[in-house]
């Protein structure tokens, strides 16, 4: 019976903060940007800035990190591939 590793939860979690940040970023944007005194583009106060700053830059980060999840686990599967080429039987050679 070959029991599998937990999977790690990171990946879910960076998976669903990304898919609050894109469905959730541009509703907070349009409320700030509503809240202003004048609801036309440009912004005109600094937290609108900031928002649009702070949606734009957490959703690329968490993309990026979406990306390279991979690369920060040592994943088991591929920690115990060996090379499988020479199946015969191992015998130790000795020089007499």
């Amino acid at each position: 019976m070959n029991r599998n590793s937990p999977v790690p939860r990171l990946p879910y979690f960076l998976l669903g903060a990304m898919t609050l940040v894109s469905v959730g970023g541009p509703f907070a944007v349009y409320l700030v940007l509503r809240g202003g005194l004048r609801p036309d583009w440009p912004p005109d106060r600094l937290v609108e800035w900031i928002v649009i700053g702070l949606v734009i830059g957490l959703a690329v980060a968490l993309f990026v990190a979406c990306l390279t999840v991979g690369l920060w686990y040592s994943w088991t599967g591929r920690a115990k591939h060996t090379d499988t080429s020479d199946t015969g039987p191992r015998t130790q050679s000795t020089n007499r």
